[in-house]
């Protein structure tokens, strides 16, 4: 009986965590991610209507739809917004939806308990041991936000590294010519990362309809990056008081080349402090080792030679 449990629950957590992280990698294959994607969608043919839907959409699409339902009874509204904003300023929110990240949220734990389970029934831990375990089980539904915050944090960071560049080009173009969306076209079409991204989507936008004050003001809000908002209040002022864009765009460059150099400086200066642990319980343990080690093991043969 004990055997059967056993591959049951090995069963069951293998399956719900395969589940859960391939529910990421089949949201980035969805062609409905983009605006080609979902217009086909919505274009059907005869062909089309005769084909039985795929495994993904006829079980693993009800399972994220029941979960997803299930978890808005219990979230308010700001909740859910919050983690829309956070998957847009993560730069997912195209590729995973966010009935998607509550599923991968709620299986998380549900696959930690089982594996939980499995440990215990085949290995006798001892009693911090097994706490342990079971106070990691709901803390593991947090992983998946800690993830998250990470790729946030790493998506500004690219960003605020690579705006001094992108801003050179934009002056060079400017000045050589180009209208500022045409210069922007070409920053997209050099400047690879999160920046040409949200740079093109920015155009995107433009191109449907928006006013190039509204595509900004979208564009800081899917970023967060405060080195960008000054960026486009610049801009902005400048288009309004009639300012000349490239020397507003030079003046922007040099200022956060500035800042890019003060933070690098910040950082030398902080990394000292910050290897005072590592070396306090990592290296000075393993030296004291090896510089007292063998007095010690001299001093103990001669204590044992006195008392023989």
């Amino acid at each position: 009986m004990l055997m059967y449990v056993v591959i049951g629950t090995v069963f069951a957590s293998v399956f719900l965590l395969v589940l859960s992280s391939g529910l990421l990698i089949t949201a980035k294959k969805n062609p409905r991610s983009t605006v080609i994607g979902r217009l086909s969608y919505y274009h059907i043919t005869e062909e089309e209507k005769k084909v039985i839907p795929s495994f993904f959409n006829r079980i693993i699409a009800s399972i994220v739809r029941i979960i997803a339902s299930a978890a808005k009874k219990f979230s308010s509204k700001s909740v859910v917004e919050s983690t829309r904003y956070e998957l847009e300023l993560a730069g997912v929110l195209d590729r995973i939806k966010i009935n998607v990240f509550w599923t991968v949220k709620f299986l998380f734990p549900v696959g930690f308990l089982f594996i939980f389970i499995m440990l215990s029934i085949i290995f006798n831990f001892p009693l911090i041991v097994f706490m342990a375990l079971l106070v990691l089980t709901p803390l593991s539904y947090f992983l998946p936000g800690v993830y998250l915050r990470n790729r946030i944090k790493n998506r500004k960071e690219q960003i605020r590294r690579s705006l001094p560049n992108a801003l050179d080009m934009l002056t060079i173009t400017i000045e050589a010519g180009m209208s500022l969306n045409l210069a922007l076209s070409r920053v997209v079409s050099n400047i690879k990362g999160p920046l040409g991204e949200v740079f093109n989507k920015m155009l995107k936008e433009m191109d449907i309809g928006l006013s190039r004050k509204e595509a900004f003001q979208n564009l800081a809000k899917r970023t967060n990056v405060p080195d960008l908002d000054t960026f486009i209040s610049a801009v902005n002022q400048a288009e309004i008081l009639g300012i000349s864009i490239s020397k507003t765009l030079k003046t922007q460059a040099s200022e956060m080349r500035d800042k890019r150099k003060h933070r690098a400086e910040e950082a030398g200066i902080k990394a000292p402090v910050k290897l005072v642990f590592p070396l306090i319980f990592c290296l000075l343990p393993s030296l004291m080792v090896v510089i007292i080690g063998p007095g010690l093991i001299k001093i103990y043969e001669s204590i044992v030679g006195i008392l023989k």
